[in-house]
């Protein structure tokens, strides 16, 4: 799969988002955004309205960056709307129950959140509320994710991107499974210097590392905690990248480290583990007997709407062109933005 840097004239990711923060930008920004998106929704871009229930996690994961229930970001999300709309809302109802983060049992009969992915898909139409997500993604996510990368020394593309994709799979916190732990654990590998070809060092408990090298253990710590959203594709994808530079380099005879940076466009995995198009590089998180989440039970028709824009684009190698957007976002967002390009 081939990820091309948006159009000059695509600043919609970051409009959309609230700005830019530290780490990647320009168009490694945008690839990143782009794969992420591939991996957690079957398509390069936002996913405004995406919601389910996720039994293992014990709450409703929704929108752009996985908001979830249980760990109170998704209220995050809810209050800056609720200042927006004055608190009278499609969430007005749920007030209670999600100020307490707690887990539910998703879709019952005494679910307390019955109703949310309705309400939530019914909201993610408005713009304000398409600002609200763009707010929290981007300061407890994003950046989140690139101050870490930065205190890291990371300078790579391709690693500061892997954690942003983390952060967005796994969550931001310092748990064992979640960005934080996973960092903390890969650092405490490396007792002694690492070489490598990368030509990007890292100082790691007082040693030498080189960042590639970092990179792969820590997608060998991140595949302990893979059942997080889109996690196998991205740590197959990253991997099969990963093998490719050094491939390139070691069998360059100008040894040219540019090789380690992302540039305008990037060869991924699809869920076949062959280079395949944008369209067929995660699977669906969801079979065609689930239910909506909501107790909706619309999981089959979900199924019948979505699947052709996983497995009905079957060529070698395809570009994927333009920054993400929100699928069917509205005719007055995609006005706002091209008078934002212009």
């Amino acid at each position: 799969m081939k990820l091309a840097r948006h159009s000059p004239a695509a600043v919609l990711a970051m409009s959309l988002l609230g700005g830019a923060a530290a780490g990647l930008s320009g168009c490694p920004q945008n690839l990143a955004f782009q794969l992420t998106n591939v991996f957690q929704f079957g398509h390069i871009q936002f996913s405004y309205d995406a919601c389910t229930y996720d039994p293992a996690l014990g709450g409703y994961r929704a929108g752009i960056a996985n908001f979830n229930t249980v760990d109170g970001s998704a209220w995050n999300v809810i209050q800056i709307y609720h200042g927006v709309t004055g608190g009278r809302d499609e969430f007005s109802q749920y007030n209670d129950s999600l100020k307490g983060s707690t887990r539910n049992n998703g879709g019952g009969s005494k679910d307390p959140l019955k109703g949310f992915c309705g309400a939530w898909k019914s909201a993610a139409t408005k713009m304000s509320f398409q600002s609200s997500q763009g707010t929290v993604f981007t300061s407890k996510y994003f950046a989140a994710s690139q101050n870490m990368a930065d205190s890291l020394g990371l300078s790579l593309s391709i690693s500061k991107a892997q954690l942003y994709d983390t952060a967005i799979s796994n969550g931001p916190g310092s748990g064992k499974d979640a960005l934080g732990g996973i960092v903390a654990a890969t650092n405490s590998n490396f007792t002694s210097d690492v070489p490598g070809v990368s030509g990007s060092l890292l100082n790691i408990n007082g040693r030498k590392v080189d960042e590639i090298k970092w990179l792969q253990a820590f997608l060998a710590v991140r595949s302990q905690y893979s059942d997080a959203p889109g996690a196998k594709a991205s740590i197959n994808s990253y991997t099969y990248m990963i093998n490719n530079m050094i491939s390139t380099y070691t069998n360059d005879d100008r040894k040219d480290r540019g090789v380690f940076q992302w540039g305008t466009k990037i060869i991924v995995l699809n869920d076949a583990g062959q280079p395949g198009d944008c369209h067929t590089s995660a699977r669906p998180t969801r079979s065609p007997t689930q239910s909506g989440g909501d107790g909706s039970g619309d999981g089959g028709d979900w199924w019948n709407r979505n699947r052709d824009d996983w497995w009905d684009h079957n060529s070698d190698s395809v570009v994927c062109d333009g920054a993400p957007r929100a699928a069917g976002a509205s005719a007055l967002v995609a006005m706002l933005l091209l008078i934002l390009a212009i």
